[in-house]
C-alpha cells in the first residue's frame, strides 16, 4: 500500500512534467534560474516533449544543438567525425564571445601546460572542462542531461553563468557512442506505455540482445580509451589531445536500486603510477557536487566500488595527463519510471541529477581553477622526473619482417602523443635484434612517460577487488618484438607520421609463381583479397628460401605460394590482381622465376598445400556474449573485409550448415541447443567444417563430447564455464561444527571471494611455431589475456596443443596465487580432428576487445588453415 502511494505520487508528478508548459520543466530543472533568455528555446519548445518523458534521439539532439549554435553567440559545434553507422560525432564549445575569438591563443597557451619548464597558466586564464555524456548508450539520462546543460549555458543570464562562460571553456559531447544511442532511445520509445509503467519486469525495461550499451560492434567504449581500436574512440581521443582539459567528467549510470556517486574512488582502486595529489584534488571537487546533491534532497555515495587506476576508462585516461577527470554515476531508470528500493524512481529525476553535477562541476572548477592549472603543471613535472628516473631508459620496438603491425603500433603511440624516434642505430637487447631503419625507440623522459608506463610496462597489481581487466599493455597484446632499454641508446629523428604504404610486386612478370612471407600480420587479409578475385593460392607448411629481385629470402612456413598454372586468370591478368592486391593491403610480393629453392622445400613440394576459401558463420544473438561475438564481427569486417554471417542461435536448427565451412562459437550458454543441433554441428565437422570455440563454448564443446578433449578439474574460479546437474537427493547426515579456519568474518567476504576472479590478466604460453594456427609467428612466447574460466588439459595427442601456458605463467594485472597455480601447464590452445574435420579450441578470448592482435592472428589462421591440419583424433 505504501508502495502503491508512492508510485501514485510519481504519477502524478510525471504527469504535471508532461502537460505543463516549459515554465513548469524549468522550475524543476532549474529551481534557482533568473535572467533566462526568452529567444533562446527550451528543449520542450523545440522538441515538442518535455525532457525526461521520451527518450530524444541522436538527430534530434544534433538539431537542437545546432539551433542553440544559430541563436547564440556563446555556442559553437566542431565535428569530429562519424560511427560506424554514419552518426556524426560533436563537441560543442560554449564560452564567452570574448574567449572563443581568441580560442586558438588560449588552447595554445594551455598546451604548454604539458612543457614543465615553462610556468604555470595564470589566474587570468579560463579553465577547460570536458563534460562527456552517454559513452554507454543505454546509460541515458546524460545525453538528456546535456541538453538542458548547453541551453542553460546559452540562455543564463545571471552573474554566476556569466562568470562561468567568461572563466571558462566548456566543451560538451552530448553522445561519446551515438550508434547505441539511437538503439538504445528507440527500445525505450517503442515499448513506452501511457501511463508509464514502473514493474521492472516490463518489457521497456528490459532491453533485448546486444543492448544499447556498446557501438556498432558491441564494443565497450568506454574500455577503448587506450586500445583505440573503434572509430569513435580515435576520433573524441584526437580532441581530448587539442586540450588537455582541466577537468573531465564521463556521465554513466548504474544500477536502479543504487543512488549517486561520484569520486573520489577508493584509494585501493587508483592507480600506482598517477600522483596522489591528483587524486587527493578530487576531493576538492567533490564539496562542489555533495553541496548540489544536498541542495535538491538527492543520496549519494563516495570512496566506493568503482576503478580509477586503468586508462581504458574515459574518467582515468585522462589522468594521465594531468586532467582532474572523474566518473559519475546515476541509479538508472531504464525507462520513463521504474520501481526500486529507494522508492519510485523517474526518467526526469535521473536527468535531473546528472544536470546539478553538470554546474557543480563547472562552478567547482571555476572557484578551483588556479589549483588546477597547479596540479596539471606539478603533474608533467612528476611525470617527466618519474621517466627520468625509471630503469628502462627507452623502449624499443619493430621488426623489419612484419611492416604492418610495426606501423600500427607506432600509430596507436602517435595517436597518444608519445614522442618517438627513429632508431639511431642498430641494437640488440634481450636476445633480439634491432634494424636501423626498420624500428622505432620510445624514451622514458618525456612528460607523457604515464601513458608509455601503460603501454609497455608490466603492473602487478596487489587488490583482489577489481571490476574489469587489470592487465592493458598494449605492446604484449599485439605480440610485437620489443626490448626494454636499460643504458644508452642512440635516437634518430623524432617521428610524427605512420610511414608511407610501401605495398608492392617486386620483380617482372613470372611465368612460375609469385609468394607473400606469412611474417606480416596483413598476409591474411592478402590471401583473402586473392581469393576474392578466385585467385588460387597456396601455403606453403614448412619453410623455404629463395633467389628473388632483391637476394635471397627466407619464407615463414605459412608462407603464400600463387602459381601462375592452374589459374582461371590469363598471366597477364593474375599479375595485375597481385600489384592491386599488394597495394590494397600493403603487403611485399616477390616474383618467383623458378620452383627451385635454395634452402628447405620446393614449391613443388605436397607440403604447399591449396587454400580454400572461408564462409564463415558466427554464432550470434541472445545467449552469445555479445562483445565476444562483435569482435569477431570487426576483425572479419575490418581487418579481411569478410562478409561473415551472423547466425542466430535460434536458427540453427533450420540453418543449413553446408553452406558454410567455418563455424565460430564465442563464448556464451549454449544449453539450451537439443541433442539434434549437437549432432548437426557434430556430422558438419566430420564432413569437413573447422569448428572454433571460445572459453566457455569451449567448456561446452566438451562436455557435450564433440572432442574427445577434457577439461582441469580445478576449473573452478571466477565464473563457471559449465554448470554441473544437481546431484540426487541423498539421505540427510548429521552435521558436525565447522572448524575455526571454515569461519571468515563477514566484512571479509568481498576480499575473499574476490580473489577467485580473473577478472583480466595477461599470462604467457609456449607456442608451436610449427603448427598452421600459429602461421607467421617467429617466438614461442606467447601473451594472452585470460579472462575467464575455462581450463583446458593438455591434449592426450601429443600434436594436438598449439599453446601451453608456462609452470609460471603471470604476467601483468591481478591473479592471485592459487590462480596462477591452477592456470599453470594448462593448455591455451588445442586443435583437434573429428573425421575429414577439425575442432580448435581456444580457453580464452583471442580477439580480446579488438586490440589483441597477437592471439588475434592465431584466430584468422585458425579460420584459413583449419581445414588442412594434420593433427588430432581421426
Amino acid at each position: 500500500m505504501k508502495f502503491f502511494f508512492h508510485t501514485t505520487k510519481i504519477l502524478v508528478l510525471l504527469s504535471l512534467i508532461w502537460i505543463q508548459p516549459s515554465s513548469a520543466q524549468n522550475a524543476y530543472f532549474f529551481p534557482k534560474a533568473t535572467g533566462l533568455d526568452a529567444k533562446i528555446p527550451t528543449p520542450e519548445q523545440f522538441l515538442g516533449y518535455p525532457i525526461g518523458t521520451y527518450y530524444t534521439r541522436y538527430d534530434q539532439v544534433l538539431a537542437y544543438l545546432r539551433q542553440l549554435e544559430k541563436l547564440s553567440e556563446r555556442v559553437h559545434i566542431e565535428s569530429l567525425g562519424k560511427t560506424y553507422e554514419q552518426r556524426e560525432q560533436v563537441v560543442v564549445t560554449i564560452t564567452a564571445p570574448a574567449n572563443y575569438a581568441k580560442l586558438e591563443q588560449i588552447r595554445q597557451e594551455h598546451l604548454a601546460q604539458v612543457d614543465p619548464s615553462k610556468p604555470v597558466l595564470s589566474n587570468n586564464a579560463p579553465v577547460i572542462i570536458h563534460l562527456g555524456y552517454g559513452v554507454h548508450g543505454n546509460e541515458t539520462s546524460s545525453t538528456e542531461t546535456s541538453l538542458l546543460t548547453a541551453y542553460y549555458l546559452a540562455a543564463s543570464n545571471d552573474a554566476e553563468t556569466q562568470k562561468w562562460l567568461r572563466e571558462a571553456v566548456v566543451f560538451i559531447d552530448p553522445a561519446l557512442n551515438p550508434d547505441g544511442r539511437d538503439r538504445a532511445a528507440n527500445w525505450h520509445n517503442s515499448y513506452h506505455s501511457f501511463p508509464a509503467v514502473g514493474d521492472p519486469l516490463d518489457k521497456a525495461h528490459q532491453e533485448a540482445w546486444p543492448n544499447g550499451r556498446s557501438n556498432h560492434y558491441f564494443t565497450d567504449l568506454n574500455r577503448d580509451w587506450l586500445n583505440l581500436v573503434q572509430v569513435e574512440s580515435r576520433n573524441r581521443l584526437a580532441f581530448f589531445h587539442k586540450w588537455y582539459p582541466n577537468v573531465q567528467i564521463d556521465f554513466h549510470e548504474q544500477g536502479t536500486n543504487a543512488t549517486y556517486y561520484f569520486e573520489p574512488s577508493p584509494k585501493r582502486h587508483e592507480s600506482p603510477v598517477i600522483p596522489q595529489f591528483l587524486y587527493e584534488f578530487q576531493v576538492n571537487l567533490a564539496k562542489y557536487h555533495a553541496k548540489a546533491l544536498d541542495d535538491i534532497g538527492s543520496l549519494y555515495f563516495t570512496k566506493e566500488n568503482y576503478d580509477n587506476l586503468s586508462p581504458i576508462y574515459g574518467s582515468t585516461y585522462p589522468k594521465f595527463f594531468g586532467s582532474v577527470a572523474a566518473t559519475f554515476e546515476q541509479a538508472s531508470s531504464r525507462g520513463i519510471l521504474q520501481e526500486s528500493s529507494n522508492g519510485p524512481l523517474t526518467f526526469a529525476f535521473t536527468i535531473r541529477n546528472h544536470l546539478a553535477t553538470s554546474f557543480s562541476t563547472i562552478r567547482g572548477a571555476v572557484a578551483e581553477k588556479s589549483g588546477l592549472f597547479k596540479v596539471q603543471k606539478d603533474f608533467f613535472k612528476y611525470a617527466l622526473n618519474q621517466g627520468q628516473k625509471h630503469p628502462a631508459k627507452a623502449f624499443v620496438f619493430g621488426d623489419q619482417n612484419d611492416v604492418n603491425l610495426t606501423q600500427k603500433f607506432l600509430g596507436l603511440l602517435l595517436q597518444h602523443h608519445v614522442e618517438v624516434y627513429e632508431l639511431g642505430d642498430k641494437i640488440s637487447q634481450e636476445g633480439k635484434t634491432f634494424e636501423k631503419g626498420k624500428s622505432y625507440i620510445v624514451p622514458s623522459a618525456q612528460p607523457n612517460f604515464l601513458i608509455v608506463h601503460s603501454i609497455f610496462e608490466e603492473n602487478t597489481l596487489k587488490d583482489s577487488i577489481f571490476y574489469d581487466n587489470t592487465g592493458w599493455s598494449i605492446i604484449q597484446a599485439y605480440g610485437l618484438k620489443y626490448a626494454k632499454v636499460n643504458g644508452a641508446f642512440s635516437k634518430g629523428a623524432a617521428v610524427k607520421n605512420v610511414a608511407a604504404e610501401t605495398g608492392s610486386l617486386n620483380g617482372d612478370r613470372s611465368a612460375y609463381a609469385y609468394l607473400i612471407n606469412s611474417s606480416d600480420y596483413n598476409f591474411t587479409k592478402a590471401l583473402y583479397q586473392l581469393q576474392l578475385q578466385n585467385v588460387l593460392v597456396k601455403t606453403a607448411f614448412k619453410s623455404f628460401a629463395t633467389t628473388v629481385s632483391s637476394g635471397k629470402k627466407v619464407y615463414l612456413p605459412g608462407s603464400l605460394v600463387i602459381p601462375v598454372v592452374g589459374q582461371t586468370l590469363s598471366p597477364d591478368a593474375l599479375y595485375a590482381v597481385l600489384k592491386n592486391v599488394a597495394r590494397s593491403a600493403n603487403i611485399e610480393m616477390n616474383s618467383a622465376a623458378t620452383g627451385f629453392s635454395a634452402e628447405g622445400i620446393d614449391l613443388g613440394s605436397s607440403n604447399i598445400k591449396s587454400v580454400r576459401k572461408p564462409e564463415v558463420a558466427l554464432a550470434f544473438g541472445q545467449g552469445v556474449s555479445s562483445s565476444e561475438a562483435g569482435q569477431v564481427w570487426f576483425l572479419l569486417n575490418q581487418q579481411l573485409d569478410l562478409p561473415v554471417t551472423k547466425l542466430d542461435l535460434q536458427n540453427f536448427a533450420r540453418a543449413p550448415l553446408n553452406r558454410y565451412n567455418v563455424l565460430v562459437l564465442p563464448g556464451g550458454n549454449y544449453g539450451d541447443w537439443d541433442k539434434a543441433i549437437i549432432d548437426k554441428i557434430k556430422n558438419w565437422v566430420t564432413d569437413g567444417g573447422t569448428l572454433i570455440t571460445f572459453q566457455t563454448a569451449t567448456a561446452w564443446a566438451v562436455n557435450q563430447g564433440i572432442v574427445r578433449e577434457k577439461l582441469s578439474e580445478t576449473d573452478n574460479f571466477s565464473r563457471r564455464a559449465e554448470v554441473p546437474a544437481a546431484p540426487a537427493a541423498a539421505a540427510p547426515k548429521a552435521v558436525e561444527a565447522p572448524k575455526s579456519k571454515d569461519r571468515l568474518d563477514y566484512a571479509n567476504q568481498e576480499d575473499v571471494e574476490g580473489s577467485k576472479r580473473i577478472n583480466g590478466a595477461i599470462f604467457v604460453a609456449d607456442l608451436d611455431i610449427t603448427h598452421p594456427v600459429a602461421f607467421g609467428l617467429t617466438s614461442r612466447k606467447l601473451f594472452i589475456n585470460k579472462n575467464g574460466a575455462t581450463l583446458l588439459l593438455p591434449s592426450e595427442n601429443k600434436y594436438a596443443t598449439v599453446a601451453q601456458y608456462l609452470s609460471k605463467p603471470f604476467v601483468n594485472g591481478y591473479s592471485s596465487k592459487s590462480n596462477i597455480e591452477k592456470v599453470a601447464n594448462s593448455a591455451a590452445i588445442i586443435a583437434t580432428g573429428i573425421g575429414r574435420g577439425e575442432v580448435i579450441l581456444f580457453a580464452d578470448d583471442p580477439t580480446y576487445r579488438g586490440y589483441w592482435l597477437g592471439t588475434g592472428r592465431l584466430f584468422l589462421n585458425s579460420i584459413f588453415f583449419g581445414n588442412l591440419l594434420n593433427g588430432g583424433y581421426r
